[in-house]
């Protein structure tokens, strides 16, 4: 008989390097706040990937109640961790505007028209009330962007599509600085887009761009 070696769980680090440094209007002690927050994800992706291999490693059941509901969590805790990756990663004190010869700038004037025009629906999709993310998306399917709202961590996202600028509109990305209210979330938008590091997204753009897929749509 064959024994079976058990398999570690997924383990993930936390990304120092994606750490901003000072920024024009999002605070050091807001930032580092939030820094936190992200740390907390880690380790609780880490967690709950760990309690699912000590379940699947002591023959015990996924579907029973307290597994079933450590399963269900993994959706928002690794979108909790992930998302924030992408959010400080392109955060950066003194960025340059987005430059009107690259790639995205055009890729935003041929789906939206208009970078304005791209940058109106964003910060009206997130001055919408609730707690969640503005996400541009690219769909790899056809070569489009996209932008959507996704509520908590994980509900709303697009199966398939690549995040390409990431906005954190949970009060905690802005009430340190701003306070609690409509008017401070408009301010912080403001803010976020004063330290948008346009190299950074523009790059995710052109990695995203070569993971172009057939279109859904069926040809003859």
């Amino acid at each position: 008989m064959t024994t079976m070696t058990a398999l570690p769980a997924l383990a993930y680090q936390v990304k120092n390097d994606l750490k901003p440094g000072p920024l024009e209007g999002l605070s050091e002690k807001m930032i580092d706040q939030h820094w936190m927050l992200y740390k907390g994800y880690v380790t609780n992706v880490n967690l709950l990937n760990q309690t699912v291999r000590d379940c699947l490693d002591s023959g015990g059941q996924l579907n029973e109640p307290r597994m079933a509901e450590v399963q269900r969590r993994l959706g928002f805790e690794y979108n909790g961790m992930i998302l924030h990756e992408y959010y400080f990663g392109s955060l950066a004190k003194g960025s340059r505007s987005l430059s009107q010869s690259s790639d995205l700038h055009k890729k935003l004037n041929e789906d939206f028209g208009g970078f304005d025009r791209w940058r109106k629906q964003f910060v009206e999709i997130g001055k919408m009330r609730g707690v969640g993310w503005a996400i541009t998306y690219l769909d790899p399917f056809c070569q489009r962007l996209v932008t959507a709202w996704v509520s908590d961590h994980e509900v709303g996202h697009i199966a398939g599509f690549i995040p390409i600028v990431v906005m954190d509109v949970w009060e905690h990305a802005f009430v340190t600085d701003y306070g609690n209210s409509a008017e401070g979330r408009g301010q912080y938008i403001e803010a976020f887009f004063g330290n948008l590091d346009w190299d950074v997204i523009a790059e995710r753009y052109s990695l995203a761009a070569q993971s172009k897929i057939a279109c859904r749509e069926k040809t003859v």
